[in-house]
């Protein structure tokens, strides 16, 4: 074990533990588009010829599919155990691990909330969007999902539209679009190994929100069942790092309001 490592770095490759960034990997496969047509694919369901053509670097989605397989027959732990370690990690002699597997993280300036507040705006627009059946406007999004913004404390989910809220809904309009198109960039890019990174790419494919908002509701009857079985042998809930500070701020700030 390499000494120029943290202890909290030495402990995870000591046992294989995950990181919240595989964590929200596997969240964001879940989310793309090209990695569902792979999926449908690879499970022997139909995918018109020309939509393949259209997407790019088919390939290498395929490749990435190859390597993580089916993620929406289980939850992120079994993923983990079953294939992420395998997929990040590579097992030494002594049975600790080095993170370099198939697939290396990408170091860079994309932090961990920045993963997990794209991955939450698009299950919030699906989970709203698809059950009433009617489009829900960004800035409302912005607000539900806590956006960081100074215009989020200016409005709420129920605000009506008033010419004095204008300038604040406009903004946050194109501050949700713009996330909204970072986080299809790094799913689409994720699709392709190449994560974190929210690096510009015209994938050939859009959000399929009807098909998040199902794959929703399948993960989180799989993540009843596993928290059935944590009960059973005496284990609390599963939340990253990352998503027990977030949810800690939404609290906060619902107590302020």
């Amino acid at each position: 074990m390499k000494n120029n490592i943290s202890i909290s770095d030495q402990h995870r490759l000591t046992h294989g533990i995950h990181y919240d960034e595989h964590e929200f990997f596997y969240e964001y496969l879940l989310i793309s588009p090209s990695y569902q047509k792979a999926h449908q694919l690879m499970t022997g369901h139909a995918v018109p010829v020309d939509v393949i053509k259209n997407i790019f670097e088919w390939d290498s989605v395929l490749k990435t599919y190859t390597l993580c397989g089916d993620v929406y027959s289980m939850t992120f732990l079994k993923w983990w155990d079953s294939i992420g370690r395998g997929v990040f990690y590579t097992q030494l002699d002594d049975g600790t691990y080095t993170p370099n597997g198939s697939l290396i993280l990408l170091k860079n300036k994309i932090n961990v909330l920045t993963l997990i507040k794209g991955f939450v705006l698009v299950n919030f627009k699906s989970n709203h969007e698809i059950p009433e059946e009617k489009r829900v406007e960004n800035w409302r999004l912005a607000v539900d999902c806590s956006i960081p913004s100074k215009w989020t404390d200016q409005l709420k989910a129920n605000s009506k539209k008033t010419l004095e809220n204008l300038e604040a809904r406009t903004a946050l309009g194109f501050l949700v679009s713009k996330k909204l198109k970072e986080a299809l960039y790094i799913a689409e890019n994720a699709a392709r190994g190449q994560y974190p990174s929210n690096k510009p790419i015209k994938s050939g494919l859009t959000f399929n929100y009807e098909q998040i908002n199902r794959i929703g509701l399948v993960m989180a009857e799989l993540f009843l069942q596993e928290l059935r079985e944590r009960n059973k042998k005496g284990l609390g809930l599963h939340f990253t790092a990352a998503v027990k500070k977030f949810r800690r701020k939404q609290t906060k700030q619902k107590k302020s309001v």
